[in-house]
């Protein structure tokens, strides 16, 4: 009989640290589910034995159920384990945030968080069985003058009361729900790197003195998804170099 490996989905697969994610899990033998708007620039992933792709708009539910049912197809059941890393970054004065974008990230990183939680969730409480990592931001918890981003902490001060809520109703029904905060990471969303002014006091007052990777955030939400994290459940796990401590 073949060797059983779980079955990983991760939603914002196609760049960032949801394609670290994704790697790092399909380098450790996971089947992993990349879901998307768009396929992974990386088609060298995609052609691997123990990878698919799947078109997702974590904003429709409809979207979601696809993505589901093609996981099922492919590997005979549902997800074991849910990396949820979709989501937007946007910054802007507060007085001067236009309400349609600030509903806009909303939508996207709040709404869309509720609706993977529910549709790719509830295929794990079926099971009695699974872990849910959330992506928040240490802008959760921390103001930022240089980048201000009131719709984005907003929405990432969500995620994480989400990942509170669905600890305490879901833990009791063998799922585990736990949420990564990461600092500023190297990926494409990071802006602060384009204001030379304001990249240079980052670095400059970081505890580390530099910027994350992509990789190292990957690495605790594989942790978190996998036995090992097996008693650890409605946890904030902040992976900023301690940059929360200055």
């Amino acid at each position: 009989m073949a060797e059983h490996f779980p079955v990983l989905a991760v939603t914002g697969a196609a760049s960032g640290i949801g394609a670290a994610t994704a790697r790092l899990a399909a380098t450790a033998n996971y089947r992993v589910a990349m879901l998307d708007l768009t396929a992974p620039a990386n088609d060298a992933l995609l052609r691997r034995n123990n990878t698919v792709f799947a078109e997702c708009d974590v904003t429709s539910r409809e979207s979601l159920r696809s993505a589901l049912a093609l996981i099922e197809e492919t590997w005979g059941q549902g997800p074991d384990a849910v990396v949820h890393c979709a989501g937007i970054y946007q910054t802007s004065a507060t007085e001067e945030l236009d309400l349609e974008l600030f509903a806009r990230v909303q939508h996207i990183n709040t709404t869309g968080t509720f609706l993977t939680a529910g549709v790719l969730g509830r295929s794990m409480l079926e099971r009695g069985a699974g872990s849910l990592v959330l992506l928040s931001s240490i802008a959760f918890a921390l103001g930022d003058e240089a980048e201000p981003g009131a719709a984005y902490a907003a929405s990432k001060g969500a995620v994480v009361s989400m990942g509170r809520q669905l600890a305490a109703e879901w833990g009791p029904r063998g799922v585990r729900t736990n949420v990564v905060a990461p600092g500023v990471i190297d990926t494409p969303m990071t802006t602060i790197v384009d204001n030379a002014q304001a990249y240079g006091d980052l670095l400059a007052t970081h505890p580390m003195r530099r910027l994350g990777t992509a990789e190292e955030v990957a690495r605790v939400c594989l942790f978190l998804a996998g036995p090992g994290a097996s008693f650890v459940n409605g946890a904030v796990i902040p992976v900023d170099g301690g940059q929360c401590i200055v």
